[in-house]
């Protein structure tokens, strides 16, 4: 979540002046689109860490936006936007809390207060590169705009040659933080930054041995039964699975920042919704684990491993990681132990610790809220007939429910709204 003031926060639910939004060109080849361009109501925002079923972790998805911009008697769109890296920003206004003086010119006491100050907050709610820019069938003087932050295009890049070339060059392995920054940088370019997430990475790294994919390509059993190949975009997926995190693009105002996802390190309460479908069940956390591991002498095996959290025994398949089915250096399993210890630290109670209601809502759309976040919706108790259910001191009943923005559609400009599921089994 975006840290945003309380103030902020209360000022903008309950007071909210007006919303507008830009988008801007990182390289300058544009000049910016305001408001004037960008017909009314018509962005759509999709971002998702998982929209599987049950809980999966990894989901690095890209994130898509939609726009329809229209021509003006000073400006006309073209195709060449395709290609282009765009930011795009929301600028909110609201009273600020700070009242707004009188002038002894203009009134003629102090005691009259015409009002408060305007405060204006921007957020950016996606960074990318335009894929389409199709004119609309009905008005050839309008355009619709898709465009995927730069996921997408490490789902593009095969990795098959570049991880065999880098095997040989590092026979003892190559860290798994490491090897997100790689998956990140293929082109050398550097255009996406990651953030200093150290704490997480210190948790898996070891300064003697790491956490390492051995011989990936040569002694992999798993991996030599077939004949498919890696992108970029699957080993970076594969490796945050494996850290019990999500990756995501945090946009900016240039091509966005890499991040690692924990779920629920912020959650955003709401008392207000348009539409609340929840399950009566909530989905629990994983304490048993499955995994392949394969050798250069005999066929690949499936390991089971429990950890000590709980009775209960609820299963989390890593068996299609690539990055688990790592080859045995010879030391009595030890690539085993590392996964082991790895998912017994910090890591595995992220897995763990991940319990909540499965759901679809309709919410008012809060830019600060992001992927991942946890929600907490306070909602009435009806009966059987719809009727609200009283308690002793003859007020309204309320229940809260708990879950995580696993995927999320934030539409409309001046009416932003937020629809969020999370689904489970």
């Amino acid at each position: 979540m975006l840290e945003v003031s309380s103030l902020h926060k209360k000022q903008t639910i309950e007071n909210l002046i007006e919303n507008t939004l830009t988008v801007s060109f990182p390289n300058g080849e544009y000049e910016d689109i305001t408001e004037e361009n960008i017909a009314s109501e018509s962005m759509s925002l999709k971002q998702s860490i998982c929209d599987e079923s049950k809980l999966k972790f990894g989901g690095c998805i890209a994130a898509e936006i939609n726009i329809d911009i229209v021509n003006s008697i000073d400006r006309t769109f073209t195709n060449d936007l395709v290609g282009k890296w765009i930011s795009v920003k929301l600028t909110q206004r609201f009273p600020s809390g700070e009242k707004l003086l009188p002038s002894a010119k203009l009134f003629l006491g102090t005691s009259l207060l015409p009002g408060e100050t305007v405060a204006a907050k921007e957020y950016y709610l996606f960074s990318g590169i335009i894929d389409s820019a199709k004119l609309d069938k009905n008005n050839r003087n309008q355009r619709h705009v898709v465009a995927y932050d730069a996921l997408s295009m490490l789902y593009d890049i095969d990795a098959t040659n570049k991880l065999f070339n880098l095997w040989k060059t590092y026979p003892n392995g190559y860290k798994i933080g490491e090897l997100v920054v790689l998956c990140l940088n293929y082109n050398g370019k550097h255009m996406i930054q990651v953030e200093d997430n150290k704490e997480i990475l210190d948790e898996v790294i070891n300064q003697q041995s790491g956490l390492t994919v051995r011989d990936f390509p040569t002694y992999n059993q798993a991996w030599l039964e077939n004949s498919d190949t890696i992108t970029y975009g699957e080993l970076l997926k594969n490796c945050c699975e494996l850290l019990g995190v999500f990756g995501t693009i945090i946009p900016n105002a240039s091509y966005g920042v890499f991040r690692y996802i924990e779920l629920g390190k912020s959650t955003e309460k709401y008392d207000f919704y348009e539409n609340l479908y929840a399950e009566e069940y909530d989905c629990s956390g994983y304490n048993d684990f499955v995994f392949i591991n394969g050798y250069s002498s005999r066929e690949k095996k499936t390991i089971e491993f429990e950890t000590l959290w709980g009775d209960e025994s609820n299963s989390y398949d890593l068996t299609k990681n690539t990055v688990c089915r790592q080859e045995d250096d010879g030391t009595g399993g030890s690539a085993i132990h590392n996964v082991q210890n790895l998912l017994n630290g910090k890591t595995g109670e992220r897995f763990y610790n991940c319990s909540y209601t499965p759901l679809t809502t309709t919410l008012d759309g809060r830019p600060w809220v992001q992927i991942g976040d946890g929600i907490e919706i306070e909602s009435y108790v009806t009966d059987s007939n719809g009727d609200f259910v009283y308690d002793n001191a003859v007020q309204p009943k309320k229940e809260k429910v708990k879950a995580y923005v696993l995927s999320r559609t934030l539409s409309g400009i001046k009416a932003l709204t937020d629809s969020i599921e999370a689904k489970g089994e």
